[in-house]
């Protein structure tokens, strides 16, 4: 089966003079394979999928791709020569089931005809799927885009639990928290759970995955997560998502957790016979004692009072060719620090040493109406070594404030990671990212810090992420939003202290590297218990 996506914000008919109709070697024989009115359309039917029109296409508007021969039912399209979704996940009472795979490939499409948002035609489909959706259950959906709450419809124990607080302006982190509490205190038969982890940090993440688990484990649950360690630590079984992104995705056949999320990380669905991934992903803990590497940068100790909250930062030093990862709580002052290292905020005592910063913030605003060709540079280092391996050249026609959030995240870290500067802050890079991109992003950063001899901070909540790329870890701990007390430690006594708190144990998987949560009160959680090993290795 062969799909023909021609995305109308791209397509500019006037401006190339409708030259895929022209190259279309279909409508060369007086055939209507592309007829152009508005913009460009293209009859599936006719096209041949020579990919002429898509690679003469300037504006990058044309994509066509051949499907997978058994590729399942068709359950939902968004309109001619736009994305299609095949198959659905069946969710199951009592059990926590997950959805895996890259953005765009149709993962909220699925929660969102589960939550009856989107409507399909239930005749075509499979007559067990058809039966599951026509039979009526009440819904609850935290949906991926968050919306504000009437805060008197949340349960006042979670109030509690969660420690929400009524207010005008919340962050990020309270309105994702105030979205699942609403979505948590709702009685329904199926709950389903949009990307949950996003804006939260470590401790959040593992306080919400405990909640849902006590909370609803009798009853139907879907969760869409990125953060693999919290998508392990929830999910009973898995859906994996696979195909092309932004043309067609395919919901597999279901998988207990430990085998969907190993095959997905091998690009290989054993039930299907598909390889979608031509590479394994693999993950390491990168631990590193007493490193003798010349410093770039050093600071003593520090300390800034902000409002009512005092930041203090034990002395310590930067050295050249290091990824210094920065974990802990949100409200603890992390984002302070990296200002601080920025020399956009300075400390009330104490001093930095000055090296030349390259800054990416955490919150990023699309204002820029320009398309995203005209603000990258245009050498050719930046063109292999990021512009490349991030694939943002399908991003070059787009205009900035038109980009989705994994979309500008991308840019903002190419754009930061193209400054010339000896030392580059990045904070929470991994919001908003697939496993995937996250995956390259950790590639670039140690490419750039082995092959320029730069040095590297990160602050981010992806435990898989932060243990990958960091040598060492900056950690905070204290009482959020009053005090923060940050050193550095070494990174397995970072995870280790967190997952610690939480009474929470994970084991590195032996075929893959990924943290594996053991179940509670199980033999190897009490062992590691026990031996204060939180984090096996």
């Amino acid at each position: 089966m062969r799909l023909a996506i021609v995305d109308e914000k791209l397509c500019e008919p006037k401006k190339c003079n409708n030259l895929c109709a022209k190259v279309c070697p279909r409508n060369k024989l007086n055939e209507k394979c592309i007829v152009i009115e508005k913009k460009a359309s293209i009859d599936e039917n006719l096209c041949v999928g020579c990919g002429i029109c898509a690679n003469r296409c300037p504006f990058k508007a044309i994509k066509i791709v051949n499907t997978p021969e058994k590729i399942g039912t068709l359950v939902y399209r968004y309109g001619k020569n736009k994305f299609a979704l095949y198959n659905l996940p069946i969710p199951e009472k009592g059990n926590i089931i997950g959805l895996i795979g890259r953005n765009g490939i149709g993962k909220s499409t699925a929660i969102k005809i589960l939550a009856g948002e989107i409507k399909i035609d239930l005749e075509r489909l499979p007559t067990i799927l058809k039966i599951y959706l026509k039979k009526e259950r009440k819904i609850s959906y935290k949906p991926q885009i968050l919306k504000k709450v009437n805060f008197d419809e949340i349960d006042k124990k979670l109030v509690n639990i969660l420690n929400l607080k009524e207010k005008d302006n919340y962050s990020g982190g309270e309105l994702q928290k105030l979205n699942i509490a609403l979505c948590l205190s709702k009685d329904a038969d199926l709950y389903l759970f949009d990307e949950p982890s996003s804006y939260l940090d470590i401790s959040e993440r593992l306080k919400i995955a405990r909640l849902i688990k006590s909370k609803l484990k009798d009853k139907e649950v879907i969760i869409v997560e990125h953060d693999l360690a919290m998508l392990d630590y929830l999910s009973d079984r898995v859906y994996i998502l696979y195909g092309s992104p932004g043309v067609y995705g395919v919901v597999s056949s279901i998988y207990s957790a430990l085998k969907g999320i190993n095959s997905y990380l091998d690009g290989y669905l054993p039930t299907e016979n598909v390889r979608f991934r031509r590479d394994k992903i693999r993950f390491c803990l990168s631990i590193q004692e007493n490193l003798k590497r010349e410093e770039l940068t050093s600071f003593t100790n520090l300390e800034k009072k902000l409002g009512e909250f005092i930041l203090k930062v034990k002395g310590g030093e930067i050295y050249k060719r290091e990824i210094l990862g920065i974990l802990g709580p949100n409200s603890i002052g992390k984002t302070s620090f990296m200002e601080i290292l920025a020399g956009k905020m300075q400390p009330d005592v104490g001093e930095v040493q000055k090296v030349k910063i390259s800054y990416k913030p955490q919150y990023l605003h699309a204002d820029i109406d320009k398309p995203v060709k005209e603000i990258i540079p245009k050498t050719r280092e930046f063109k292999e070594q990021i512009a490349y391996p991030f694939r943002l050249d399908v991003l070059y026609e787009k205009n900035v404030k038109d980009l989705s959030g994994g979309e500008l995240q991308t840019l903002a870290i190419a754009l930061c990671l193209s400054n010339e500067a000896n030392l580059y802050l990045l904070d929470e890079p991994s919001a908003f990212l697939d496993i995937e991109n996250r995956l390259q992003l950790t590639k670039i950063l140690k490419r750039i810090v082995e092959m320029k001899e730069k040095s590297i901070v990160v602050v981010d909540h992806d435990l898989h992420l932060i243990s990958q790329v960091s040598d060492r870890i900056m950690f905070f701990r204290g009482k959020p939003g009053i005090e923060g007390v940050a050193e550095i430690v070494n990174t397995y006594n970072a995870i280790n202290r967190v997952l610690k708190d939480f009474g929470i144990t994970f084991r590195r998987d032996a075929e893959t590297g990924r943290f594996k949560a053991n179940k509670p009160d199980s033999q190897l959680d009490m062992q590691q218990k026990k031996s204060e090993e939180y984090l096996k290795i």
